[in-house]
């Protein structure tokens, strides 16, 4: 089955934080040459936003239907808080460039 490849980020609350994040991928991902849509979403639509993303980066930790749906659709899915503190975000960041190169 051949998905849209999409980095969506989602927090719960709004789109501010899930901006940001996305903005900051971004930017990485142009920095290292990285060709892959990322875009900033609303958690409250999360369920009709994953089918058509193969990666997924959350802010608070989605609810255990959420990420059932995104196992069985096979969509990596990673934290987002690193790139914000800054803490382990070359080890999360590593992890979502492999995924953006299945």
């Amino acid at each position: 089955m051949s998905r849209n490849k999409r980095l969506i980020v989602a927090c719960g609350s709004g789109v501010a934080t899930s901006t940001t994040i996305a903005e900051k991928i971004k930017n990485k991902f142009e920095a290292d040459g990285i060709n892959y849509p990322v875009e900033a979403v609303d958690y409250k639509s999360i369920e009709n936003e994953l089918p058509s993303s193969s990666i997924y980066v959350y802010i608070a930790k989605p609810d255990s239907e959420v990420l059932k749906q995104a196992e069985q659709l096979g969509i990596d899915v990673y934290p987002g808080v690193p790139f914000l503190t800054g803490m382990g975000v070359d080890d999360v960041y590593e992890k979502i460039v492999k995924s953006t190169k299945k």
